[in-house]
Formats: structure tokens, C-alpha cells, sequence
């Protein structure tokens, strides 16, 4: 995962995080991925919900699943002829279920993750595991860019009104065709923060509903997700994923 974000008063962070997982007795599917905090929740396309019901129905099983994060080696990512070395960092053993190392490295720049860029991400390899070095290579797509939230120019100083009870209207520069982008709208309530997901076609064009959101101040962060799989020795399914993120602030 390559993730940078740009807040709303322009400054940015980025970093990269890198899992391998294997599932002792069974395929690793999304929820074993969930369980190492490697899968996001989405509602169906188009549509908008509480990340709580946003989260696919976990499926009934017979007995509780062990996930293991191997360690691979020495990881790196290189971009624009600069490499980020990626530190292990062993999880200790949660309730039996997930044990392994993460890799992860915040980047000492953002621009050392930069979009529209080509990345190579290698490893070392395990030879005692039969994992051999390799390097995947994947092109980053760009920020969500042009962004206009009911009208008004994301970047605008102070954030932005948005009129209560009426759909939010937003439009972007479109990106692939095979890109997504995914809108955490988060605010205060009564009860406690709120938090509602919607996820969109990179179109260049959504709507968001109301009743995605209540009467208080807020923030709105819209993500690129971009995907490209690959594919090495030892490994059955390899994915690097882009996601960069640029944060709204607004008040209703």
C-alpha cells in the first residue's frame, strides 16, 4: 500500500506498508485480509453508508482461522530513482489468530511517494520458504485533482459550505477506468462521531445524499484507489495499491 494524503491546510504525509500473508489451511480471501487490516469496507457502487454497515457479512465458520504475516526479507520501494527502505515490525501473537511482521516506512517527504510515477517494490526473498527475490513493478495514478465540493473549489481558505437537506454535488478530473473513488465524510453527532462511506466510478462526477450527513462541521476525504496486481515465485496473488486522499473541511 502507497498512501499519501493532502490535509486541508495543504501539508501531506505519505507512507508505505507491505503485507504477506499466508492463511494456515485454507486461501487467503477478504477476510483474512480484514483480520491484518489489509481489506477496506465498501458499500455497493454508488451508494453511500455507515462504515459499520458498509463492512461485507463476515461468513459462518466451523473453527477460528490462523493468518500468518511472513517476513520476506528486506522490502523496498523506489521511485523517481529514490528508495525507501521498509522496517519489519513483529505483531505480537493476537489470541492465537495473527502472528508475523509488518513492513512499513513513513516517507521523509511526501514527494518521496509521488503520484504519476512508475514504482518498483522489491524483496530480498526467503530461499528457506521457497520465496524467491523479486521485484513488482506498478505506475501510481494521480491525485484526486480539480476538485469542486457543491459548487466551490476544494482548496478554498476556511473550507466550504454545503447546504443542509440538498444533495452535495461533486466533480474531479477522472481518472482510469478501473480506478474507484471512495468519500469518508466524518462529523459529529449526539451519539458520538459519524462516519458514512460512499464509494463512486472515477468518472469525474457524484452525488452525495443528505442523509449522509447531520447538522455539524465536518470533513470530507476523497480517495483515489488505484490497483495493479503481479506475480512471483511463492506468491499466489501479489497487489500494489495507490491510494491517495485529499482532505475537505466544511461546515452545514
Amino acid at each position: 500500500l502507497i498512501e499519501r494524503t493532502v490535509s486541508a491546510g495543504e501539508s501531506a504525509r505519505a507512507e508505505a506498508v507491505a503485507r504477506f500473508v499466508r492463511l494456515r489451511g485454507g486461501t487467503v480471501d477478504d477476510e483474512a485480509l480484514r483480520m491484518v487490516g489489509a481489506a477496506i469496507d465498501f458499500p455497493a457502487m454508488g451508494t453511500c453508508a455507515q462504515l459499520g454497515a458498509a463492512r461485507a457479512p463476515e461468513p459462518e465458520t466451523g473453527a477460528a482461522r490462523t493468518v500468518e504475516l511472513v517476513n520476506l526479507g528486506a522490502i523496498t520501494v523506489e521511485a523517481n530513482g529514490a528508495r525507501l527502505y521498509l522496517q519489519p515490525r513483529r505483531l505480537p501473537d493476537i489470541v492465537d489468530l495473527v502472528s508475523g511482521v509488518v513492513y512499513s516506512t513513513r516517507a521523509p517527504a511526501p514527494e518521496a511517494l509521488p503520484a504519476e510515477t512508475s514504482y518498483v517494490l522489491r524483496a530480498s526473498g526467503r530461499p528457506d520458504l521457497d520465496l524467491a527475490p523479486f521485484a513488482a513493478v506498478a505506475t501510481a495514478p494521480s491525485e484526486p485533482s480539480d476538485l469542486v465540493v457543491a459548487g466551490q473549489d476544494a482548496k478554498t481558505p476556511g473550507g466550504l459550505v454545503i447546504a443542509p437537506e440538498a444533495p452535495t454535488e461533486l466533480s474531479w478530473g477522472a481518472g482510469g477506468p478501473e480506478d474507484v473513488i471512495y468519500v469518508d465524510v466524518t462529523q459529529s453527532a449526539a451519539t458520538g462521531p459519524r462516519n458514512v462511506r460512499c464509494l463512486f466510478d472515477d468518472a469525474g462526477r457524484a452525488t452525495i445524499g443528505a442523509a449522509s450527513f447531520t447538522e455539524g462541521d465536518g470533513t470530507m476525504t476523497v480517495h483515489r484507489l488505484h490497483r495493479e496486481s503481479f506475480q512471483a515465485r511463492g506468491i499466489d496473488t501479489g497487489e500494489i495499491r495507490f491510494d491517495f486522499a485529499r482532505v475537505v473541511t466544511f461546515r452545514r
